[in-house]
């Protein structure tokens, strides 16, 4: 039996222990995301819907990755908790389309063709003023540069570090 202890360091050396024994990728990005929930007190799943939740977060994450279609069930529970999270990826998302149409040479036009998407929501992307994607929506703009869709999440992730060390 572990031993509880008043010493914020010394609990916190022990879930460094803990996560550090954790391989599974997708697993820590879950780890990630509910432990930033837990630091911002925003509500936790319930009890019942934690394990699901985490399987379809795998699930999903994995489908990701590996280029194929995610099932609409598991998108839809992870939607409903990720989705909901008051991130403003804006900016990084506006950084992200402009920084791959420009490195492919096309118009915002050209773009919205590819994308098959309208032209309006190119400019509002590009402008900041698009506040939240569908995942089918993020796939068709990452189609639309020729990028796997994780390979976009990940410089949409890396634009928003940048914002936030700009705001530090």
């Amino acid at each position: 039996m572990l031993e509880e202890s008043d010493n914020p360091e010394v609990l916190r050396e022990e879930i460094r222990k803990m996560v550090a024994e954790v391989q599974d990728r997708d697993l820590l990005l879950f780890l990630l995301w509910t432990t930033r929930r837990i630091s911002k007190n925003q509500p936790l799943p319930p009890l019942d819907e934690i394990k699901p939740l985490r399987d379809a977060f795998i699930r999903v994450a994995k489908a990701i990755r590996e280029r194929k279609k995610a099932k609409n069930a598991d998108i839809d529970l992870v939607m409903k908790w990720i989705g909901s999270d008051a991130v403003d990826l804006t900016r990084p998302l506006a950084k992200t389309m402009k920084f791959y149409r420009d490195q492919m040479g096309l118009s915002r036009l050209q773009l919205s063709k590819r994308c098959k998407l309208p032209l309006r929501t190119i400019l509002a992307i590009e402008r900041g003023q698009v506040k939240d994607l569908t995942l089918p929506r993020l796939q068709r703009l990452a189609d639309g540069v020729h990028v796997h869709l994780g390979e976009f999440v990940d410089k949409i992730v890396e634009f928003e570090r940048e914002e936030n060390a700009k705001e530090e």
